[in-house]
């Protein structure tokens, strides 16, 4: 049996997480940083959400049952080696699937709701990049809508029997916590920190890209950034249908922005602008009410 240690390749290079509420284009991110050949992108871990907790907690509990005194206890370093080491056991595995792409030059990760994780995630990975991709929330809860239908529509509609009931739990629960926790963190790590939002990224792909990859610390250059664009292109993801061209049944259903105006109903709409409002402005979408004047 081998020792692990922090000795392999992988362990020394950078690491970028990719959050954002669910259903805004965190998917497609992932799929455009993978398609970088100096990248090795994957999701969706939860490292934050589910590993890194449960290891503190492991640690935390041995701390109060072990006898030996303070000495033989963890402390907040120790207890972060530990969670870079778990992480790193993990992600060797992908660098190891990767090598095809070498040089990989940095690992990145994609899982939604490490957003709310990014102090946790920042104590084992101090010098690490975060990507966050904003979304027009409404377009979100229509998105969200028809995905948890296409899961389990029973189980879902016994939950939230009406669009508006969904609603108001998609931006009250996850929308708004999300965006406030990841800006929250970039105010205080401006130079780790990239903040996107889906409809402008979805208008000038390449450009966003060249951004991405140049933040990233990856080659950023024409032949590598035209590569990843086209391969994580809506048609290329969705099996070969044009942005618009619509399928309920798939994860990629539109690929395109500002339809919530058609598939929102009116109280969903007053719902999602008196709850979110503030941060609908705050981003610069527009409300319901302005757009008809």
């Amino acid at each position: 049996m081998t020792v692990p240690t922090l000795s392999h390749p992988a362990d020394t290079l950078p690491r970028a997480f990719i959050v954002g509420c669910q259903k805004s284009g965190t998917s497609w991110m992932q799929a455009l940083l993978n398609a970088h050949p100096e990248v090795c992108a994957r999701g969706e871990a939860c490292f934050g959400t589910s590993l890194l907790p449960r290891l503190a907690g492991l640690t935390e509990a041995y701390n109060k049952a072990q006898r030996a005194g303070t000495t033989n206890a963890f402390d907040a370093d120790d207890s972060a080696q530990i969670m870079r080491l778990a992480i790193c056991t993990l992600q060797r595995k992908w660098f190891e699937a990767a090598k095809s792409k070498s040089p990989v030059r940095i690992i990145a990760e994609k899982t939604p709701e490490e957003a709310l994780t990014l102090d946790t995630l920042g104590r084992v990975f101090p010098a690490m990049r975060v990507i966050h991709i904003i979304r027009d929330g409404r377009d979100g809860v229509v998105s969200g809508w028809h995905h948890n239908l296409r899961e389990d529509a029973a189980a879902f509609k016994s939950r939230f029997p009406t669009l508006a009931s969904y609603t108001r739990y998609f931006v009250e629960h996850h929308w708004l916590p999300y965006i406030t926790a990841a800006r929250r963190w970039g105010i205080e790590h401006p130079e780790q920190y990239l903040e996107l939002q889906y409809e402008d990224v979805l208008d000038h792909p390449t450009e966003h890209a060249r951004t991405i990859f140049g933040f990233l610390g990856v080659d950023a250059s024409d032949e590598p950034v035209g590569q990843a664009v086209e391969r994580a292109s809506f048609r290329s993801m969705s099996g070969g249908r044009a942005q618009g061209e619509t399928d309920n049944a798939s994860h990629m259903r539109k690929g395109t922005s500002g339809g919530w105006r058609e598939d929102l109903d009116q109280a969903s709409i007053e719902i999602f602008e008196q709850i979110g409002g503030s941060m609908l402005d705050t981003l610069g979408y527009p409300r319901a009410a302005a757009m008809s004047t």
